[in-house]
């Protein structure tokens, strides 16, 4: 969320990076350009454990460290795609101790572990009663707010790095502040211009990495080629890479989530028989929500059952197996034989369109299936063959896939 105490005539080029930790923490990075005409607040919203302590929160310090963003966009292929896509008591009570402010590079931070607590801050950073109101998802959340002095008439300056590390409520989950509200109103769609950087939990790094499918797109290189990291603290994982997304136009106000398939383990989303291999995929789950057909099913899917799929992939793939193997001559799969790919509904010979042509070689050799239904986005499977289909028994095998899938998702 980006929401400031008093009005702003502009923000933009937002970008964030979030860090699932392995201490059950969460690192968050927040940039912006923004206009900023009087002393305010910039206040975000954190799903911090319920009644975590005003020290939950740590704070780094960016300020040396301005073109963090812009060297870990050099990680990135240069085209991310888009998804386009002052509350307190009035009562006389006694005086409460102000909340522990900290020196943060340009900025004074401090951590607000509840909504009762903002009544601890300077008056000017308070956010009025009709914000929380307007905004009940956040009743239970802590605060970091961050101090902003005038810009001084400079117009849209860029805000170096603001950075912290806090305790996530729910472990599985990696969390954006997305929900912004610049002028007082949280109105159901906003004007997003934002790119969002994850390095997720190794379940959901898969997931992502598993497929072409949606706008998340993997990093070519390890952060800590580009990333420097001593000067950001390790807040990122310089040995991995990340995935990248960008928010661009008028979307649901809502926070963006990471969120790990309930009942779903890394060992899950593999397996393998005698003459195949599986990998399951399930990207959808973590894109923005979907309305269109058949990705709004697709997304239902992935964030529901995904588990009940991988458990009948295995057994599923073995069952077609065995009943075709009367009419194709399935056999050990092996990468060294002639290698054969489904594109759209055609059998090619080669890895992908690019360096192949239509058709199958004679002998050994593997086809990469992506079979896909209204109900499930695309899956990968690999099968050996000690002599490859003709285009017809590729079909056969395609449609055999595909119920598959149907029969995973449908079953009790």
């Amino acid at each position: 969320m980006c929401c400031f105490s008093k009005n702003v005539p502009f923000v933009g080029q937002t970008k964030i990076f979030a860090r699932a930790l392995p201490d059950k923490r969460q690192a968050l990075v927040y940039s912006m350009k923004v206009d900023v005409l009087e002393e305010l607040a910039m206040v975000l919203p954190l799903p911090v454990p319920k009644d975590s302590p005003e020290d939950a929160v740590e704070f780094v310090d960016l300020s040396a460290y301005p073109t963090f963003f812009t060297d870990m966009d050099k990680a990135f292929p240069s085209a991310v795609p888009m998804a386009l896509a002052q509350g307190f008591s009035r009562g006389h009570a006694a005086p409460t101790p102000k909340l522990r402010v900290v020196e943060v590079g340009a900025f004074e931070a401090s951590f607000v572990p509840r909504i009762a607590d903002f009544s601890r801050l300077d008056p000017r950073f308070r956010m009025p009663q009709s914000f929380f109101e307007a905004l009940p998802m956040y009743a239970d959340y802590g605060f970091a707010v961050f101090r902003l002095k005038p810009t001084g008439g400079a117009p849209r300056v860029d805000v170096h790095p603001m950075a912290f590390r806090f305790p996530r409520r729910d472990e599985t989950a990696l969390f954006f502040p997305t929900v912004h509200v610049h002028d007082g109103t949280v109105p159901d769609e906003a004007e997003f211009d934002h790119k969002l950087t994850a390095q997720p939990s190794p379940l959901v790094a898969a997931l992502l990495s598993g497929t072409a499918f949606g706008p998340w797109m993997a990093s070519n290189f390890p952060l800590g080629l580009h990333v420097d990291g001593k000067r950001d603290h390790g807040l990122t994982d310089g040995t991995n890479g990340g995935f990248q997304i960008g928010l661009l136009g008028s979307i649901a106000n809502k926070d963006t989530w990471l969120r790990e398939p309930a009942g779903l383990t890394l060992d899950d989303l593999q397996g393998h028989g005698d003459v195949f291999e599986w990998g399951l995929r399930g990207t959808s789950a973590f894109l923005l929500d979907l309305t269109t057909e058949p990705h709004a099913t697709w997304q239902q899917t992935a964030r529901t059952r995904l588990p009940q799929l991988a458990r009948a992939m295995g057994p599923g793939i073995a069952d077609l197996v065995k009943r075709l193997s009367g009419t194709i001559a399935f056999g050990p799969l092996s990468t060294a034989t002639e290698p054969h790919f489904m594109n759209g509904p055609q059998l090619w010979m080669g890895t992908t369109y690019m360096n192949g042509s239509r058709g199958s070689k004679p002998g050994p050799g593997y086809v990469q299936f992506t079979p896909f239904t209204k109900q499930v986005e695309p899956q990968s499977v690999r099968i050996g063959f000690t002599e490859v289909p003709d285009q017809r028994g590729a079909d056969e095998i395609l449609r055999g896939l595909e119920q598959v899938l149907d029969r995973a998702v449908t079953s009790a």
